[in-house]
């Protein structure tokens, strides 16, 4: 298990305050929060990679040294993808995922890159060099290189964010089997809640410096405490009513023949179901899933999950 004991960083201000967390073995943890809220260096303290200002890092229990008392940067058990890359620009795709196995022995080495090569869909462009490649080209070889030699734990800061509909599927997959059967832990960070629903055990948000406690995704995605934060993981409907504002998700909604009018403006098509719009009496506009265009629909009741 990470376990991270009251972190803090600070720079001409505070970027981190408090971080309390633990990151077990077997588990998919999601982070989110706005850009600059301070999760990319939350995962390089995580790695050993920068030290904090204040706080303790623990690994399986084991005390860590600080990151400017080690010998080679960072924490051999964890393995990092940053959003640079850091590839080796001028070796191949293939060389570039082989030179973090060079201590495994040959036969098993070239298997795993096969492997790796084929997982991330890099088989036409592995003898190519680094520098020659597409970003999100460089973002696969560099997430291939990272899960290699099979750490116990992977922290990956905005790994979809160069990746298509059909790679993010394979990428999400590849890292629950990870999760299933090598028992890695595993850290997402994103500013995309949506990134992390499908796929995280657990999300926490990091927001002004702080993180929150985790949170099953289906707690988190119907809960309305706090607006703002609901957001960051989908659509939410905000409406008046008689008792004031109500927020609702664009599924939490059943047909009534009375309650809330609406006024249907249009249906788009985003695969398997529907995206409807349309407009209270108060011209507020509220986003409804269906698997069919609603123009028939007049009025809706909230219907929470």
């Amino acid at each position: 298990m990470i376990l991270l004991k009251n972190i803090e960083l600070f720079y001409e201000k505070p970027i981190l305050r408090g971080i309390n967390l633990q990151v077990k073995r077997g588990e998919i943890l999601g982070l989110v929060g706005k850009s600059g809220a301070g999760k990319s260096s939350l995962l390089k303290i995580c790695a050993g990679l920068i030290d904090a200002s204040a706080g303790e890092v623990f690994i399986a229990g084991k005390k860590q040294m600080p990151a400017r008392h080690l010998l080679v940067p960072g924490y051999p058990s964890i393995a990092i993808v940053n959003q640079d890359f850091k590839l080796d620009p001028f070796h191949t795709v293939a060389e570039n995922i082989k030179e973090a196995i060079l201590h495994w022995p040959l036969a098993k080495r070239d298997q795993r890159v096969q492997k790796l090569i084929q997982l991330f869909g890099l088989k036409e462009i592995s003898q190519t060099k680094a520098h020659l490649i597409s970003g999100g080209e460089q973002q696969r070889v560099a997430i291939a290189r990272a899960i290699a030699d099979q750490p116990a734990y992977l922290l990956l800061d905005e790994p979809f964010g160069h990746l298509d509909a059909n790679l993010r599927q394979r990428l999400s997959s590849y890292l629950m089997d990870l999760r299933d059967t090598e028992d890695t832990g595993i850290v997402l960070v994103s500013h995309e809640g949506q990134d992390v629903l499908g796929l995280c055990d657990h999300i926490c948000i990091l927001q002004n410096g702080k993180i929150s406690k985790k949170y099953l995704p289906e707690t988190l995605y119907y809960r309305y405490s706090a607006p703002e934060k609901a957001r960051l993981f989908g659509p939410l409907n905000t409406i008046k009513l008689a008792d004031g504002l109500t927020h609702f998700r664009p599924d939490e909604y059943q047909q009534s023949s009375k309650g809330i009018a609406l006024h249907f403006e249009r249906a788009v098509f985003v695969g398997g179901f529907y995206h409807n719009y349309f407009r209270t009496t108060n011209q507020e506009r509220i986003l409804l899933y269906a698997f069919e265009p609603l123009q028939q629909l007049s009025h809706i009741e909230i219907k929470r999950k």
